[in-house]
């Protein structure tokens, strides 16, 4: 009984995923569309803070070209007092615009944290990731990259230079 029901299940999951790649093949990125994402994580200090809420908003400027704004967001309380606040504006070119979707993109950040060391952030990274359409309006992603930046220690008065990979987990996407 138990591998009818796996069986059963393999099937609509497997089915549920044709029908979404067919809904999707007319997907959102048109000129003029606006898209927001919502994921957590960031791993510009070269540690991945999970509990980071990273939320950017889109602009299409033409089918394959994306302009980009977001901010990033944390608080803590009790023994790890502190937040965490993050500015990001870039832009993204997409490789293709059938379901699955590839991309670059560059991006500009202004990072504050006062986690333990008061710090300023001032980081450029170029990233390669991928969209995947469930829907027409909805998608999935997650990127790979490189960055550099200057963060500004205001407790001991130091700057520091780094050079280090990004890796950012798995965004949701909307698309109005």
């Amino acid at each position: 009984m138990r591998k009818l029901i796996v069986v059963a299940l393999s099937i609509v999951l497997i089915m549920g995923v044709g029908i979404g790649s067919a809904l999707a093949q007319q997907n959102s990125l048109k000129k003029g569309v606006i898209g927001i994402s919502v994921g957590l994580g960031n791993s510009v200090f070269g540690d991945t803070h999970d509990s980071v809420i990273d939320v950017t908003g889109k602009y299409l400027i033409s089918n394959d070209m994306a302009l980009l704004a977001g901010i990033g967001f944390e608080t803590h309380s009790g023994d790890a007092d502190g937040s965490y606040l993050g500015f990001t504006f870039g832009a993204r070119k997409y490789l293709d615009t059938d379901d699955f979707v590839p991309f670059i993109e560059g991006k500009l950040s202004y990072i504050t944290e006062d986690v333990g060391d008061d710090t300023d952030t001032i980081d450029i990274s170029v990233g390669f990731g991928a969209e995947y359409f469930m829907h027409k309006q909805f998608s999935v992603e997650a990127s790979v990259g490189i960055g550099f930046g200057v963060v500004d220690n205001n407790t001991t008065n130091q700057d520091d230079v780094y050079l280090g990979t990004r890796t950012i987990g798995i965004k949701a996407n909307f698309y109005f």
